[in-house]
This record gives structure tokens, sequence and C-alpha cells, in this order.
């Protein structure tokens, strides 16, 4: 749906003159491209890459020392909670615990002759029979006797419990992911100095998570409960599905770029998802079915639009011009309404400053590599600016509650007589490549391509404003 439009020396506007083709401004053609207003699905999207790990892992770990017996398991098996996962060898453990089993036998035994004992020394004190000192004598020993009584209850406790631990069992139900040790090593325990000796790390696979890094220009866009998308390799043309978790509040700067964690949720069906695995996460901040769009290259921001202006020699005016209330169509699926009356382009984020910095959509349609280099290209303040302008950006799109809340927004259009001028448009949602036209334009409206990369080409604007002057440009006489 796109045609090539202009001449070499027009720089892509209808109108000038002939004699311009003998000169070597034609030798560097610009040629402007138009595109169509169709009804398209748009999917708005922030894209990263990160890696498959579990939510709950954990390393298991023997309370007894000594030499493993049975290892039953292996890597990758599936363990229900209880199931056995490693014998240590029970002979020291099991000899305390005889030795602490056969002293509480003793001390029940002393504890109710002291008893006996005391029973008869309160009956002969009272019939004056012995005196007060044996009679205390004997309270002191029944006191003793159940001190120890309860000392071998306590020892017979720590004993059983020392026993159990040398039979090690699944505390949940999960997946073998790593074996450290094999029967016949000897192993220390978790009372020792050292920690212990980690025998294997288990983790529930029913449920994974992706730990991606989302620029900080992107960050904003994100919030928690957003669906996502995950591919990986090893199943190309699988989709799985995920929903975001958290947004982890500390920043990780990587070669001068600030990115923060997202962690999204992924329910691992037939646990086919492994830790490790690299994934590519597309996180979909809105979608639009059937409505009016325009490719990314045609629309322009306000400040896009300014810089092109000036650069052009246009009237300014034109950039306080508003879209009419009753157009625009935001189609079946959007939920939002076609009848809002765009505002002047001098209250958008970003207008005001001539900086050459690059706009949020403009950074948004690059690929993560291409965002990379320019951000590191930039300096420091050069960065602050642009935060600047993106926080702005993400208050007001906070306060409208909507990631396709209405903007405004410019394209170039060619009048029935072959002349350029500008027109208020009002957008939407945007995508990669597309985006949403709530009003200004009507289906099937061809609009231009007019590249901002021309605000760079100072001598063919110089040459283009010599030659001549087009309704809507001003000459320089």
């Amino acid at each position: 749906m796109r045609r090539f439009l202009g001449s070499a020396c027009l720089v892509g506007l209808a109108g000038l003159t002939a004699a311009c083709g003998k000169s070597k401004a034609s030798e560097s053609a610009t040629e402007f491209q138009t595109a169509t207003v169709e009804r398209r699905d748009i999917v708005s999207s922030v894209e990263a890459t990160g890696t498959i790990e579990p939510i709950l892992t954990i390393d298991i770990k023997s309370q007894a020392s000594g030499e493993v017996l049975q290892m039953p398991v292996d890597i990758a098996d599936t363990v229900r909670k209880g199931q056995l996962l490693a014998r240590i060898d029970p002979r020291n453990v099991q000899n305390t615990y005889d030795q602490a089993k056969a002293n509480l036998d003793v001390a029940e035994a002393q504890a109710k002759i002291a008893a006996d004992r005391l029973e008869r020394s309160q009956a002969l004190a009272d019939s004056g029979a012995i005196t007060k000192d044996e009679l205390q004598t004997a309270i002191l020993n029944d006191a003793n006797a159940k001190a120890d009584l309860v000392k071998a209850q306590t020892n017979l406790e720590l004993a059983t419990k020392q026993l159990n631990d040398a039979t090690v069992r699944a505390p949940i139900s999960g997946t073998i992911i790593t074996k450290d040790v094999e029967p016949g090593t000897i192993i220390t325990s978790t009372n020792m100095v050292t920690g212990g000796t980690t025998l294997l790390q288990m983790a529930d696979l029913s449920t994974v998570q992706v730990r991606t890094l989302v620029d900080e220009i992107d960050i904003g866009r994100v919030r928690a409960g957003l669906p996502a998308q995950i591919t990986v390799e090893a199943y190309p043309n699988r989709t799985f599905h995920g929903t975001v978790l958290k947004i982890e509040p500390q920043a990780v700067v990587q070669q001068n770029v600030t990115q923060f964690a997202v962690l999204t949720r992924i329910d691992n069906e037939g646990s086919l998802l492994m830790p490790g695995m690299n994934a590519d996460v597309t996180i979909v901040i809105g979608t639009r079915d059937s409505v009016l769009a325009l490719p990314n290259g045609a629309v322009k921001t306000p400040d896009e639009a300014r810089q092109l202006v000036n650069a052009l020699g246009m009237d300014p005016s034109l950039l306080q011009a508003s879209v009419p209330a009753t157009s625009g169509d935001r189609g079946p699926a959007s939920g939002g309404s076609a009848g809002t009356t765009a505002t002047t382009a001098s209250t958008s984020p970003g207008a005001g400053a001539d900086d050459g910095l690059p706009s949020a959509e403009k950074l948004r349609g690059m690929s993560q590599e291409d965002r990379r280099k320019l951000l590191q290209s930039l300096t420091a303040d050069q960065r602050r600016k642009l935060m600047e302008r993106f926080q702005k950006e993400r208050e007001q799109r906070q306060k409208a509650g909507d990631e396709s809340a209405p903007r405004d927004g410019f394209v170039f259009v060619q009048t029935a007589n072959g002349r350029i001028t500008l027109q208020p448009i009002r957008i939407g949602l945007s995508s990669l490549d597309y985006t949403e036209v709530l009003g200004g334009l009507s289906q099937g409206a061809t609009v231009l391509e007019v590249p901002l990369s021309l605000v760079q080409q100072q001598q063919l604007l110089q040459r283009f404003r010599q030659r001549a002057g087009v309704p809507g440009v001003s000459r320089n006489d």
C-alpha cells in the first residue's frame, strides 16, 4: 500500500520548477513513501530475554554425620513429600538411642522408689518416728529423682531425633535437580561449623519463573498481573503463557544502561521448562482488534513534528491545530471513545524541548541492541533529560489509567493540488510496527512517511527553501 512520490530535487515535495532537475540536488534524491490507513490488530508489548528458574529451591542436608549407605533417588527424579532420599550409617546414633532408652528406664525406677520413700517418711514424721531433717532428705531425694527422670526423657527424645535424622526424607514434593554425593560418601551434619554436607538439591517445577531485565524506558509500562508469552529454543513451535509476578525495586546497571529485574511466573505443565533454559518473554501491555492504524514511520509525535516543521520552514501554527471531536474510530474491541477532542501540541510531553533526543515511541520501536547502543552513546546529562521526558509521559499514562490513553500525533499529507501540509491526528496504542489512529483520519486515507532524518540534511533543505515556495512552507529570500 505504499508508493513513491516526488522527484530528486523536490525532496519528495511536488510543485517545484523543472529547472531544479538540472541542479546537483537531483543527485541526492530523497523520495517519500506513502502509507494508507487500514484496519489492523495491534499488540503492544515489551520484549526481554531471561533464564528459567524454579520459584522454590531447597538444599537437602542431613543432621546426622557418617557414611551414606543408601540413596535411592537420582537427578530428574520426581519425588513425593516424605519419600526416602538417603540413609546414613545409623550405628553411632543407634547406640546413643539405646543408651538413652536404658537411662530412662533407670530414671523411672529411681523416681518411683524416691516417691515411695517420701510417702513413708511423711507418715513416720507425722507420728514423730523420724526427725524433720530425715523428712527433708527424703523430699530432696524425690526431687532429684524427678529431675533425673526429666533429663532422661529429654535425652531419649534427642536420641530419637538423631536416629530419625539418619533417614533423610523429602520435605516437599518436587524434582531432584542436583545430586552431590553417592553411597559411600562420608558426610558431616548441619551442626558442624562448616554447615554440613549438601546431599542434593530439589525444586518444585510445577510452577517456574523467568527473570528478565527490562530497560528503564519500558519499565513504567510493566506492572504485576500483565499476561506474558514465553518461548524457549527447546520448543520453538510452542508458546508458554505466564503472568508478571513482580518488579524488583533495585536497578541493575550494565554498560551505562539502567534495567530492572521482572519476574514472570509460568505454569509448567508437564515440567517441560527446566532451570537454566534461555527464554524470550513478551509482556503484553495492551491489544486492539481491527482498529484503524498507520505504520509508525508515518506518525509523528508533537516533538518530532515540530522539529520537521522548523527544518522545512513550515508555518508553526500548524502545530496548534486540533482534531475534530467527531473524527476517529477505535474499532469493535477497543472499548474507547471515538469522540475525543485533541489538545494542542504544545501541551504534549517533550513538545518544548528541541534537544535532538529520540521520543519514547521511537525508542520503543528499536531493537534492544540498537537501543542499548544509542543509550550508551548519550552523555550522562542527555540520559537524564531523556529519563525526565519519559517520566512525564509515564505520569500522564498512569493518570489516564491506560497504556492506550489517547494522545496527540501528526501526519504529513499531500493535498489535491500536490502540496504538502501537516495534519493533527489522535493516536492510541502502539506496537513495534503500527500505531492506532483514534481520530483525524478515515479508513483509506493516504499520508506521507517523512523521515525525521531530514532534520540533519541541512544542505538539501537549504537548496529546497531557496528554490521554491510551497504553501505551508515559508520561502527564504
